[in-house]
């Protein structure tokens, strides 16, 4: 049997929400093979994951890096399984499919959720938000998309910030589709836990997904795990 080989191809463009079309030097670093205990694979997932953190505008120390395998899907089930008290309760604030799939997720964890909604052209608004976290203070944890994909609305992640800061919550958001090319200074919104993945804005490959998180509330949630794995 013959085997074609292909010099000179030319990429085909995606015009998806991702995976995007990856350039050829990416292609080319895909070429080696590196073992999970060589000293250059452990430098070079050093190299990435302080990267990743200046994309953020962090430093390590203040926050860290985690990357996780799986898609961005896997990120985001691994912070809502990993996150939240035992006990606790989780706003998840939805104008879309993907706010609708962490809730979904809370669910089946049986984690105790409650849902803001509005329709998928509407932009949550902040004021909702601080009036219900005033009502009830339960809730321990907030959930907001970033951009929602379903129809590519940028949420108020800053605005929505505040009023759960003010009511010193966790804050959890996802920036899948986001992050890499509008800019998120995780600092200065004081994000607790934000997913993104390398597929998406960053122009990598599929494979895994990335969590950044603030280090001093990632210490407390030893034993918060509902998952072996995530």
């Amino acid at each position: 049997m013959s085997k074609k080989i292909f010099t000179g191809w030319k990429d085909k463009v995606l015009f998806t929400p991702g995976p995007l079309t990856t350039s050829r030097t990416v292609k080319q670093a895909m070429l080696r093979d590196l073992g999970s205990r060589d000293y250059e694979f452990i430098e070079l997932v050093k190299e990435v994951r302080n990267r990743l953190l200046a994309i953020g505008n962090v430093q390590k120390g203040e926050y860290e890096t985690i990357l996780m395998q799986g898609s961005g899907t896997f990120g985001l089930e691994s912070v809502v399984a990993s996150t939240i008290p035992r006990g606790g309760k989780l706003l998840v604030i939805i104008n879309g499919a993907y706010g609708r799939r962490i809730a979904q997720m809370a669910f089946r964890m049986g984690i105790e959720t409650v849902t803001l909604e509005y329709p998928e052209n509407v932009a949550p608004h902040p004021e909702d938000v601080a009036e219900l976290l005033e009502k009830d203070k339960y809730i321990t944890n907030v959930s907001v998309v970033h951009c929602e994909t379903t129809t590519g609305i940028i949420n108020p992640i800053e605005e929505i910030g505040k009023v759960v800061k003010a009511e010193n919550r966790i804050y959890f958001v996802d920036a899948i589709t986001t992050f890499g090319a509008i800019p998120i200074d995780l600092k200065a919104l004081d994000i607790d836990y934000t997913v993104a993945a390398p597929n998406k804005c960053l122009e990598g490959v599929p494979g895994f997904s990335i969590i950044i998180a603030k280090k001093e509330e990632l210490i407390k949630t030893e034993g918060y795990s509902r998952s072996l794995s995530l």
